[in-house]
C-alpha cells in the first residue's frame, strides 16, 4: 500500500484477522492497542498511516515500560497489535506466527558478523539444541553489552570490560545458573581468541570455577502428585488436555519442550511406545505407552483436541487452534494447576514441569531403580546427570549418616 488513513487501515486489519477466530477478549486488546495508536498519532497531527511513526510508539512503549509507566503485558500487547497493522500494511495479510522482539538484536555489523561465525561453529561441533541457545543468549548479551559501553569491534575490549559484565549479567540470571553462564562466555572468548580477533587473553577474566553449589532437587510428594491430577477437571476440553499433559510429565518424565512438540505419529498405539527424538540433545527416545497415559491422551485427541490438521497433538484451546508456544505452554499450564491444587504456593517453589520430571526420577530411585536404568528413561546424554536425584532418596542417605558415637564433646563446646 501507498497512503492510507490509520483509521481505515485498522478497519481493514481488524477484518483481515476473523479467520484467525481470536477470542472476543484477544480482539477487544487489539482494538485497546490500536486506540493508543490513534491517540498517539493524533498528538503528532497525523491521520495517514506511517511506519516510522508507528515504530516509534513501540520504542516509546518499551521506554515506559524500563521506567515503570506500564505493565509488561502492555508494552507486548502495543507491539504486537502494532506489527500486525504494519504486517497488513505491507502484504495485504494477517497471518499467526511469532514476531521477535527487535530490541534485543545487535546493530554493528562486526559483532552481527562475528556472532554469526560462533553459532556456525557451535552447530559444526554437534552442541545440543540447549546448550545452543544458552550460547547464543549470553554471547548475544555480552556484545550488546559492549555496544552499549562504545566498543566498536572486540579487538578493543579489555579484561577489565569482561569482568565488569559478570556482575552485570548476575542481575539476569539466578545464582544457580551462574555456572553455566560462565561456561557460556567462556566458549565465546576462547572462539574469539582462537580466531586471533584479540590480543588479549579475555577468557582469563573469568573465575575459573564457581563454587558448585549442591542442592536438594524439589519433588512433588504421592499426595501432591494426587491432588494435582485430581484438580483437574476432565469434563472440559481444556481439562482433557492439561490431564494428558500432566500425566506425560510425570509418567514418563519428558521434558516441556518434548511434550509441546509430540506428535500424532509419535505414538504407536499397537505397540505401546512413545518414539521421539529428543529436542535438547537430538538423541532418539523410546518409552512404554502406559495405560493411564494412553487413555488420557487418546481421551483428549478423541473429545477434546479441537479440528485441526497440524500433526502436533496438544493445541490450543482458543483459536486460533496452533501448537502451544514453547517459551511458556507447559509452565503456564503446570503453575495454574497446582494453584488450583494448592500445592507449590510458597514463593520461589518450582512449579514448572521440570519438578514433575524430578518427581518421577525420585520415585524410580526410591523403587531402587539403577541409575543407569533412571538415565535412558530421562533421556540423559550424561549418565552422571542422574546422580543429582540422589538427594531425594531419603531413605537410603538416613544410612549413610554418621553417629556421633566416639566423638568426644566438651562443654565448653555447647557454650
Amino acid at each position: 500500500m501507498d497512503e492510507i488513513l490509520l483509521s481505515e487501515l485498522i478497519e481493514r486489519t481488524n477484518e483481515a484477522i476473523r479467520p484467525l477466530e481470536h477470542s472476543p477478549s484477544t480482539v477487544y486488546q487489539y482494538q485497546m492497542a490500536w486506540q493508543a495508536l490513534k491517540d498517539y498519532f493524533a498528538e503528532h497531527d497525523q491521520v495517514m498511516f506511517s511506519k516510522p511513526l508507528a515504530e516509534q510508539f513501540i520504542q516509546e512503549s518499551k521506554v515506559k515500560l524500563d521506567v515503570g509507566l506500564i505493565k509488561r503485558w502492555r508494552y507486548k500487547l502495543n507491539r504486537l497489535a502494532v506489527l500486525i497493522l504494519i504486517e497488513y500494511f505491507e502484504s495485504g495479510q494477517v497471518t499467526w506466527k511469532f514476531h521477535k522482539d527487535r530490541s534485543q538484536d545487535l546493530h554493528q555489523a562486526a559483532y552481527i558478523l562475528l556472532h554469526t561465525d560462533y553459532l556456525h561453529c557451535l552447530e559444526e561441533e554437534g552442541k545440543g539444541f540447549g546448550t545452543l541457545r544458552i550460547y547464543e543468549t549470553i554471547s548475544r548479551q555480552f556484545l550488546q553489552y559492549l555496544e552499549q559501553r562504545g566498543a566498536r569491534e572486540i579487538a578493543e575490549v579489555r579484561l577489565n570490560e569482561v569482568s565488569s559484565f559478570i556482575p552485570f549479567i548476575s542481575m539476569k540470571y539466578q545464582s544457580t545458573s551462574m555456572r553455566t553462564v560462565l561456561s557460556a562466555l567462556r566458549s565465546f572468548l576462547r572462539f574469539v581468541e582462537d580466531r586471533n580477533f584479540t590480543g588479549s587473553r579475555l577468557s582469563s577474566a573469568i573465575p575459573p570455577s564457581l563454587g558448585r553449589k549442591v542442592s536438594i532437587v524439589r519433588t512433588l510428594s504421592a499426595e501432591e502428585e494426587q491432588k494435582l491430577l485430581d484438580s483437574t477437571d476432565r469434563t472440559t476440553a481444556l481439562g482433557k488436555r492439561n490431564y494428558a499433559m500432566l500425566l506425560l510429565a510425570l509418567r514418563t518424565g519428558l521434558r516441556s519442550v518434548d511434550i509441546l512438540n509430540l506428535k500424532l505419529g509419535d505414538i504407536h498405539w499397537k505397540d505401546n511406545l512413545i518414539e521421539i527424538v529428543q529436542k535438547k540433545t537430538g538423541v532418539a527416545l523410546v518409552l512404554p505407552l502406559l495405560a493411564d497415559v494412553g487413555n488420557a491422551i487418546a481421551d483428549y485427541i478423541l473429545n477434546g483436541r479441537p479440528e485441526s490438521s497440524l500433526v502436533y497433538i496438544f493445541l490450543r484451546s482458543q483459536a486460533p487452534y496452533r501448537k502451544l508456544s514453547e517459551h511458556s505452554g507447559c509452565y503456564g499450564i503446570s503453575k495454574s494447576m497446582m494453584k488450583k491444587a494448592g500445592i507449590r504456593q510458597r514463593k520461589g517453589e518450582p512449579n514448572g514441569f521440570h519438578c514433575l520430571r524430578h518427581s518421577l526420577a525420585a520415585r524410580l530411585l526410591a523403587e531402587e531403580t539403577p541409575l543407569p536404568v533412571i538415565s535412558s528413561i530421562l533421556g540423559h546424554r550424561n549418565k552422571d546427570s542422574t546422580q543429582v536425584y540422589l538427594s531425594t532418596d531419603l531413605e537410603h542417605l538416613r544410612t549413610c549418616a554418621l553417629s556421633l558415637t566416639g566423638i568426644e564433646v566438651f562443654r565448653e563446646v555447647l557454650r
